[in-house]
């Protein structure tokens, strides 16, 4: 038998459930996308001025400690000199090994399959009819098997498998309407969801939306590293010319 469910409440009921696509769909969908993008845009820029920041920074310092013998008429040891270098800049070569790893992984990443706007359009219909009858914040009273199959339909929507949603879905035995929070609980559940998801937009990735987004200020910013990687290397190779000349 049917529940007749108060016309705020269903609203209530509504908005939460298109928080929780949003949010979902933000946390594994959009965000994974845009970092996917940003990487393969700028990640090996970014990587490569890194380095020869670091680079630099270890040669400067390298110069520094030569100096500070020759001044001091000491002998030069090359490898007292470097050990010190890699214990002061093993922060700096942990950092760069992190970063390498990530960019290694993007080819894996890329190998996601992408979905046509048909099929993406049927995927978050079929998902958003699932949450209003299976999520946990909108139906008190889920049985084990409910709250089971809810984890498997979220996994295969996070995943863009729509063939095994459409078969998650269509298991659903019976369409009763469910029991639901009063209202005050279903407007604090979508404050927290509105927190939850302008968090998300104020973090990396999605804070470089407007960079992605505009052909002009990415094409700016690659060119930009560019240009830096080319003053770090030219630098580089002066301070390689003046250790040569002390030693």
């Amino acid at each position: 038998m049917n529940m007749i469910i108060h016309p705020n409440l269903e609203k209530l009921k509504n908005k939460l459930s298109n928080l929780i696509i949003e949010y979902e769909e933000l946390k594994f969908k959009i965000c994974p996308n845009m970092e996917i993008e940003y990487l393969s845009r700028f990640g090996f820029l970014e990587f490569e001025l890194y380095k020869k920041d670091v680079e630099l920074s270890k040669l400067k310092r390298k110069f520094q400690l030569i100096q500070i013998r020759i001044n001091n008429q000491e002998e030069i040891d090359i490898d007292s000199i470097n050990k010190i270098l890699n214990e002061e800049f093993l922060t700096y070569e942990k950092n760069l090994e992190k970063q390498m790893s990530e960019l290694d992984k993007l080819s894996n990443i890329l190998d996601i399959t992408l979905l046509f706007d048909d099929d993406l359009k049927k995927l978050k219909s079929l998902y958003k009819k699932a949450v209003l009858k299976l999520h946990p914040d909108l139906n008190e009273n889920l049985s084990n098997h409910e709250k089971e199959l809810f984890i498997h339909i979220t996994e295969a929507f996070n995943l863009g498998d729509l063939e095994t949603l459409e078969l998650l879905y269509y298991s659903i035995e019976s369409d009763n309407m469910y029991s639901v929070s009063d209202d005050e609980r279903l407007k604090e559940l979508i404050e927290d969801l509105k927190i939850k998801i302008e968090s998300i937009k104020s973090k990396f990735p999605y804070n470089k939306k407007e960079l992605l987004d505009d052909d002009e200020l990415s094409n700016k910013y690659k060119s930009d590293l560019k240009n830096l990687i080319k003053q770090f290397s030219e630098e580089i190779q002066k301070y390689n010319d003046k250790i040569i000349k002390l030693i």
